[in-house]
């Protein structure tokens, strides 16, 4: 019997000339953004674990919610996460 709460397959990933600049937890980062926006993964409908900025050459930033499962998938793949958690 399958899982009822399967995961969505994690896309994470950082766009061409992107880069990882932050990782904090939800509410202790003093994020601009509106809780509804943030409350829950991006990939899946956890609650949020941790809160991923990425930021363009241009400086503009974009925030990706992750629950604790795609945090883990998402710092398994990142150079750049694994080296802001350390």
């Amino acid at each position: 019997m399958k899982d009822s709460q399967q995961h969505a397959p994690l896309q994470f990933g950082v766009k061409p000339g992107e880069r990882i600049t932050a990782c904090f937890p939800l509410f202790t980062s003093g994020s601009d953004r509106m809780l509804q926006e943030v409350a829950n993964c991006n990939y899946c409908l956890h609650p949020t674990y941790r809160i991923v900025v990425m930021t363009t050459p241009e400086g503009w930033e974009r925030r990706t919610a992750l629950c604790a499962r795609h945090f883990l998938d998402a710092s398994r793949v990142s150079p750049e996460l694994k080296r802001l958690l350390a």
